[in-house]
């Protein structure tokens, strides 16, 4: 693990200064480039007005930290057609996508292709074309994972892709770093991709620890983030998923699969009735990079195996019907919804292609960029919403302090029809940025419904934080 905390700590601190470069020159300069994406530029501008310099580096930095080891993670594996960040074979030094292109082959549309073609023959000047070239590809790599992991590989045409390091082939790039140090035997199980998160944000966290008063709200998770030991997890596990299962089934052979499981002085006095396996809703409250959810997927696992589902249909179905992890970290929740998919994807190797989408609810603050007040909102586009809903959007501008202590007011129907009706008025509002404010609402209501919902197992390991130490709000 050490060689894994060496690497993610150095890479956290090239990013940093590599992000904030491309950032000075996103912000400063005014070339054909910055032109051309005047619309990331614009949108750049106004989050570093509202969150400054430091915040936006911070996350693009994470970001990209996150993409570049999911890329290296897959690679490995051989879950994409080509490596991304990777050579074909060991101990080459160019990545397979870039050695591609220089073989003429080129995913994407005509336009991409020629200007690849145009840079690598010389045609186009550039004072280092090969990377301008892989930037290029590893934008459209990125666009092309969209369609597989959308919670992770967002679409590159926004800001973010303006804030994409340079110097990604050198000996001195993070990349090459990142294959040094993260190989087959790190990539052989999954949990490696929650090491190297907790390790990543470790000086974060070491340096809001130093720093006397209060926790602001953006600084919890980095403070409270603890990979949970993989005992104390499957003893968690076992004794309630594991334990309800048995209640239910005391037969069943699935005290073989669990180490830590307390056998009850009376067995199979079930007082939770379960009769078949997607009924085992599961969740956690404060998720991180999924570390619980994933053992809670294998023994899940087992159930289904012993109960005859088709080996085929298991992941679909625990992801539908079994796992729901909260977080107010959006890379934190961005790993464990990619981990989730990984172990899918090790017992289904359909699953990146089945459309499967993991129930990670990243929480955000209920924020708008409109300047309209929310009464004011709701007066122009014709919503008679009830008090207890307004009230519990209220206290959703706080979601990312209060996390899942917030217990929606509103009934689960009062918030599904508070939905319907702002669905509504987002289809007929002919103003963009009403209808950006009334998406924002819904996306608020979305996830107080989520908030809302009950579980038969819940399984946390809470995020730890003195209460000298709680801001006023929290």
């Amino acid at each position: 693990m050490k060689h894994l905390e060496k690497f993610a700590a150095a890479a956290r601190t090239k990013l940093h200064a590599q992000v904030s470069t491309r950032l000075r020159y996103a912000l400063d300069e005014d070339d054909v480039y910055h032109r051309q994406r005047a619309r990331a530029v614009a949108q750049l501008e106004q989050r570093v007005r509202r969150l400054g310099e430091a915040r936006v580096i911070e996350e693009a930095a994470y970001l990209w930290f996150n993409r570049f080891v999911a890329l290296r993670f897959m690679d490995v594996n051989g879950y994409a057609p080509v490596a991304a960040v990777s050579p074909a074979n060991e101990g080459g030094v160019l990545p397979e996508l870039l050695q591609e292109a220089k073989r003429g082959n080129v995913e994407g549309d005509a336009e991409l292709r020629a200007r690849v073609n145009d840079l690598l023959t010389g045609k186009l000047a550039s004072p280092n074309p090969q990377d301008e070239v892989y930037r290029l590809l590893l934008v459209g790599e990125c666009n092309r994972r969209h369609a597989q992991l959308p919670f992770l590989f967002e679409r590159l045409s926004d800001y973010s892709e303006l804030l994409l390091p340079d110097d990604l082939l050198s000996e001195r790039s993070v990349l090459f770093d990142l294959r040094e140090a993260v190989g087959e035997a790190e990539c052989a199980n999954e949990e490696v991709l929650g090491w190297l998160y907790q390790f990543y944000i470790k000086e974060k966290k070491d340096a809001v620890n130093n720093k006397k008063g209060k926790v602001q709200a953006r600084d919890i998770p980095a403070i409270t983030q603890l990979f949970t030991p993989n005992w104390i997890v499957r003893y968690l596990v076992d004794n309630t998923v594991g334990r309800l299962w048995l209640d239910n089934f005391p037969e069943s052979k699935l005290r073989e699969h669990m180490q830590y499981f307390l056998e009850p002085e009376q067995a199979g006095s079930a007082t939770l009735k379960i009769t078949k396996p997607e009924e085992i809703t599961f969740c956690d409250q404060a998720c991180g990079s999924g570390h619980i959810l994933l053992y809670a997927f294998e023994l899940l696992t087992a159930i289904y195996e012993e109960q005859g589902y088709a080996k085929s249909d298991i992941a679909g179905k625990i992801l539908e019907h079994n796992l729901t992890g909260f977080e107010i970290d959006e890379r934190a929740a961005q790993l464990a919804g990619f981990t989730l998919m990984m172990r899918a994807r090790r017992y289904d190797r359909r699953a990146l292609r089945r459309g499967l989408v993991p129930n990670i609810v990243q929480l955000r603050d209920f924020y708008t960029d409109n300047a309209r007040h929310l009464p004011n909102l709701l007066a122009v586009s014709e919503l008679k919403l009830d008090k207890t809903v307004l009230a519990d959007l209220e206290v959703m501008r706080q979601a990312t302090n209060i996390g899942t202590l917030i217990v929606p007011q509103s009934a689960a129907e009062t918030l599904q029809g508070a939905r319907s009706q702002v669905q509504k008025a987002v289809g007929r509002s002919s103003d963009v940025f009403d209808r950006g404010a009334l998406e924002a609402v819904d996306a608020a209501l979305a996830q107080l419904e989520a908030l809302g919902r009950k579980f038969v197992c819940v399984v946390d390991n809470p995020p730890y934080l003195g209460s000298g130490k709680f801001n006023k709000d929290l």
